[in-house]
């Protein structure tokens, strides 16, 4: 096998062959050294040996320090070195790279690995707080040293790391044979051990660069027993990586460093929260939400997979995306989401059984990492409302459904209804099945904490007499006290917040759990949304990665509540609270409509219309107590023509204080209206066939 020798000539670099690579693992030279110019779709070339190593999974060449750099996926990507082709190392040896992080692994992730886990050989890696370093197995015992949490980081709430998110470090481990390990960052040394038995390599085994030999499961889970082994690689940029067959001194390190000045920042494309086109009218669209190339590639899907609900009079979105595995997300004008749970069951956790044998840990939307049964479909989308369909299982992270008859083969499923109406106003009905669903979640994008996302006084409350109270995380958890509270408002830093409306008789609790002061007031997990480890709770330890935060749970009453937003205080939403829960009575005059009453569930007024009659007349009987605020009404078996409104006498004209639309369906098409109307008194509404 031959070696390569560097040789500058006129400003042009020629790669020679000299000698045989046994002769260099112990020289001046590096004895691998992949610098990622070549830019091969499959291999990338040694120029130390001339040999080429195989690249597996998804990947891309971006600018490096010198020339080209590559950048691994997180997810699937590696490189491979046959172990056949060496090199093979001695007693002592140095690893070197410049790297840069776009997120801190799951757990420890290789820059370059020849081992077997703690049995045998050395790893040289990060771990999922950015600490760096080198383990190599001394005699019987594996060694570590390893770069610490920066001290400025320890004392304050916050993320606790090492190397900063995208940024170029040169790293450096060393094994000098009868002293031990010394580990470098940007060419000074920051750790150091003692170790003075000889290495048990692992030549046998190929060399690695990027992703584990084997899955890993996440660091800091919330239940060791529901977190399971991961597939994952590096999340980031190499370039100019070298191991040599000797110990390099510190001053050798030092001014590897220094001779490289990297010109370009590394090359990360945003990681912010799916936005969507604004198409300037209300209703549910069908599109591709896009996340960062990487992640997105993940996904084996057309061209409309997701879901996005547009307002033409409000700048907030309800976004049905596969990265919250199609849980319904009201976002802010400025970006900020606030999500909720599904139904959810805990399965083996009060006697456990062998987890390999049974659904274990948490069983709900967010364990369907692949969106394998997640789903929603549009049931309706005009310009008076959208109605859309959520249906999913109530799976573990491995995909085993929660409540399986040993007989009929079904488990537990969740099927939810959202009616959406033109004023950010919404109902969510859920079919009557197992399992609690209610819980207060807000996101938070990478680089951001929970803290940037939510004011501490996070959340208000409201009862139906109006009055309200405010209730901080700062000191800790809060209580909440508000008697008969209806009304739950999410202060998020925005103009537009999310809010709740329970019905009577429902319960309002803190999230009061898992909560860690040394990191966030507020609970702070990031294995969900987005993330494809398998787990069912995992603590972030930075805001590296897309995370989620909870802040209250509740029981609500009858498996429905409304959702919503707006830039008004939360006392503004009493008369909403009051339209929905005490509704006006409807009266309908003549024989030709008959009143079905008011429909919580879609917030809507039902009549259905009998042969022969064409034209609807109706009261609404409204006061204080049962105001009305934006009344819709579903006229069944209306027809295809649209209607003239009147309310009082007065002609409505249609656009945005009278929308209507159709639902057509094998029986007959209904007539689907809602107005802009607010009143306290009776008000007389008329419905005119438009021929």
């Amino acid at each position: 096998m031959l070696g390569k020798k560097l040789i500058i000539f006129g400003g042009v670099t020629l790669i020679l062959a000299t000698r045989p690579m046994g002769c260099l693992a112990g020289g001046k030279e590096p004895a691998a050294w992949w610098g990622f110019d070549e830019g091969k779709k499959d291999a990338v070339l040694d120029g130390a040996s001339g040999r080429r190593a195989k690249i597996e999974g998804n990947f891309k060449y971006v600018r490096g320090v010198r020339g080209k750099a590559i950048k691994f996926d997180g997810f699937t990507s590696r490189i491979v070195r046959k172990a056949s082709e060496g090199p093979e190392l001695d007693d002592s040896f140095t690893i070197e790279a410049w790297l840069a992080l776009g997120a801190y692994p799951w757990n420890w992730s290789p820059i370059v690995s020849q081992a077997e886990h703690d049995e045998k050989g050395y790893y040289f890696g990060i771990d999922s707080q950015g600490r760096f370093g080198l383990g190599v197995k001394v005699g019987e015992e594996w060694v570590e040293c390893k770069s610490e949490i920066r001290e400025e980081l320890k004392g304050k709430v916050g993320e606790k790391v090492d190397l900063d998110l995208r940024r170029w470090y040169h790293v450096a481990g060393v094994y000098e044979s009868g002293e031990g390990m010394r580990i470098y960052k940007d060419g000074k040394e920051v750790g150091r051990v003692s170790a003075a038995a000889k290495v048990r390599f692992a030549r046998e085994l190929d060399i690695l660069i990027g992703r584990n030999r084997r899955p890993m499961a996440p660091t800091h889970p919330v239940r060791t027993w529901a977190t399971y082994p991961s597939w994952y690689s590096f999340d980031g940029i190499m370039d100019e990586v070298k191991i040599y067959g000797r110990a390099l001194s510190g001053e050798e390190i030092t001014k590897a460093y220094k001779s490289v000045r990297p010109r370009h920042k590394p090359e990360f494309a945003s990681r912010a929260f799916p936005t969507a086109p604004e198409r300037g009218r209300f209703g549910a669209f069908y599109t591709r939400l896009k996340y960062y190339d990487e992640w997105d590639a993940l996904w084996r899907v057309g061209d409309e997979p997701d879901m996005v609900v547009e307002f033409d009079e409000l700048p907030i979105n309800v976004m049905f995306w596969r990265g919250s595995r199609y849980s319904p997300c009201w976002v802010t004008e400025n970006g900020k989401w606030m999500a909720d749970q599904s139904r959810e069951t805990g399965e083996n956790w009060d006697v456990p059984r062998p987890r390999e044998e049974v659904p274990t840990g948490c069983c709900e939307h967010m364990s369907d990492a692949q969106c394998r049964f997640s789903h929603v479909r549009l049931i309706e989308s005009s310009d008076a409302r959208v109605v859309i369909h959520w249906r999913y299982a109530l799976i573990d992270v491995l995909y085993r459904q929660s409540g399986v008859d040993p007989t009929t083969g079904w488990g537990y499923w969740g099927d939810e209804y959202y009616t959406i109406y033109p004023d950010g106003v919404g109902t969510r009905n859920l079919v009557p099945g197992t399992g609690g669903w209610q819980e207060t979640i807000f996101f938070s994008a990478p680089g951001t904490r929970p803290e940037d996302n939510c004011e501490l006084e996070a959340i208000t409350l409201v009862n139906l007499k109006g009055e309200s109270r405010s209730y901080s995380w700062e000191h800790g958890y809060p209580e909440f006290d508000l008697e008969k509270a209806l009304i739950q408002m999410t202060n998020l830093k925005a103009k537009y917040r999310p809010f709740m409306i329970f019905r009577p008789g429902s319960d309002m609790e803190v999230f009061n759990v898992e909560v860690r002061p040394e990191y966030s007031h507020f609970p702070w997990w990031n294995h969900w949304p987005v993330a494809q480890v398998i787990s069912d709770g995992r603590h972030a330890q930075a805001a590296d990665r897309m995370a989620h935060s909870s802040l209250a749970w509740g029981g609500p009453r009858d498996n429905v509540a409304i959702y919503g937003m707006t830039d008004k205080p939360a006392v503004s939403l009493v008369s909403l609270a009051k339209s929905w829960i005490y509704p006006a009575e409807l009266k309908v005059r003549g024989s030709n409509f008959v009143s079905e009453g008011y429909n919580y569930r879609e917030r809507a007024y039902i009549v259905n219309r009998k042969k022969g009659g064409s034209n609807l007349e109706c009261e609404l009987v409204a006061s204080a107590e049962s105001p009305l605020v934006n009344p819709a009404f579903v006229i069944k078996n209306w027809g295809k023509a649209d209607a003239i409104l009147k309310v009082d006498g007065n002609k409505i004209k249609r656009g945005r204080k009278f929308r209507l639309g159709h639902r057509h369906g094998l029986e007959g098409s209904d007539l689907i209206v809602w107005v802009r109307y607010e009143s306290g008194s009776d008000t007389e509404f008329a419905f005119e066939a438009k021929r």
